[in-house]
């Protein structure tokens, strides 16, 4: 190489390798580096200073450019995977997930998953989960330049795959995100009718809402049913003689009750107080319209806790003895398209 290497290094990759590896998504070959200039030997300096880290055999990145956040390195992960793999594979299950940014539910980002056709079996190897699977064009998208499965073909893989709970958290997060509807879940889920864990899939798709906001209110809409108590709507709202109110997560019409789910980001930070004193107006509002509320959170939800049972009764036995008539009226709102 023409200079001084190391200098190089420290201002950063050569131009064309550096052009070379934004193309790729950051990483880069060592066949590439070689290529750029630099040596077996210079590539092990720079990976042992922590200039370079080696992302699989063979692939490195600059480490300045690794992201912190779990998702976005698994993602990295993918593309140092897909210089080392034959162009015909997408990226799917998980891995797809991550592309799509749906919400999950505790992930496990060990292996990057792809899916291609014809791979002869599915099998794992050198960090990477290899479905062998038919991939219809119209289960394929293209996410950043990466050829991944669609969002319902991932969330049909997933829920073939993982708990329901799990399964349907990212279910729900690509429904309301928008990013696939129910009518596509169920075609894809028709198309893999014989695969294994399809009757799994069925049980999600059947359940999902396109209307859940968070991990926390699918995990509530399953504690309800679990707990044998009515589902409710979701997203709906409620006004008053004098407007709106608000948008309440869960509404029992039968029993004029609203529920509503507590996230712990919604009171932390510095507004966490005025936060507080808002939810506690627009409850007053709703119970001066004749509606009684009950809440719950993370913990209740996702441990299915009896308690969720006791609240919800106890609100519906109160709007059941109060002496305000209901005086509010609601609007639904359309699914997120």
């Amino acid at each position: 190489m023409v200079g001084d290497t190391a200098s190089l290094v420290r201002m950063g990759l050569p131009p064309k390798l550096a052009a070379l590896a934004a193309s790729q998504g950051g990483p880069f070959t060592a066949a590439q580096a070689i290529a750029a200039g630099f040596d077996v030997r210079e590539i092990q300096r720079f990976v042992k200073r922590r200039q370079w880290l080696r992302l699989r055999r063979g692939v490195y990145v600059e480490t300045g450019l690794v992201p912190d956040d779990e998702a976005a390195r698994h993602i990295l992960g993918l593309r140092a995977v897909l210089l080392c793999l034959r162009p015909e594979v997408a990226a799917s299950h998980i891995t797809s997930a991550a592309l799509h940014r749906v919400a999950l539910l505790q992930p496990d980002f060990a292996l990057v998953n792809v899916s291609r056709e014809r791979a002869g079996s599915s099998r794992t190897e050198a960090g990477v989960r290899h479905h062998d699977a038919a991939l219809p064009s119209g289960h394929l998208t293209k996410i950043d330049g990466i050829l991944t499965t669609s969002a319902a073909r991932m969330a049909v893989d997933l829920a073939r795959a993982l708990a329901f709970e799990a399964a349907l958290v990212a279910a729900e997060s690509a429904l309301n995100k928008g990013f696939a509807t129910l009518a596509e879940l169920r075609e894809v889920l028709a198309y893999c009718a014989d695969w294994i864990g399809a009757r799994d899939a069925a049980r999600v798709v059947s359940f999902a809402s396109p209307y859940s906001e968070s991990p926390g209110e699918t995990l509530s809409r399953i504690a309800f049913d679990v707990l044998d108590l009515p589902q409710p709507e979701q997203q709906v709202l409620v006004f008053d003689d004098a407007g709106l109110i608000g948008r309440v997560d869960f509404y029992i019409e039968k029993h004029h009750t609203v529920g509503e789910f507590d996230g712990l980001i919604k009171y932390t930070g510095e507004d966490g107080k005025q936060v507080v004193i808002d939810e506690k107006r627009r409850e007053d509002r709703l119970r001066q319209a004749g509606l009684e509320v009950f809440r719950l959170d993370w913990a209740e939800s996702f441990a299915k806790s009896p308690s969720i049972r006791r609240k919800t009764l106890a609100a519906f036995e109160r709007a059941h003895h109060s002496n305000l008539p209901p005086t509010y009226r609601i609007e639904r709102q359309p699914p997120p398209r």
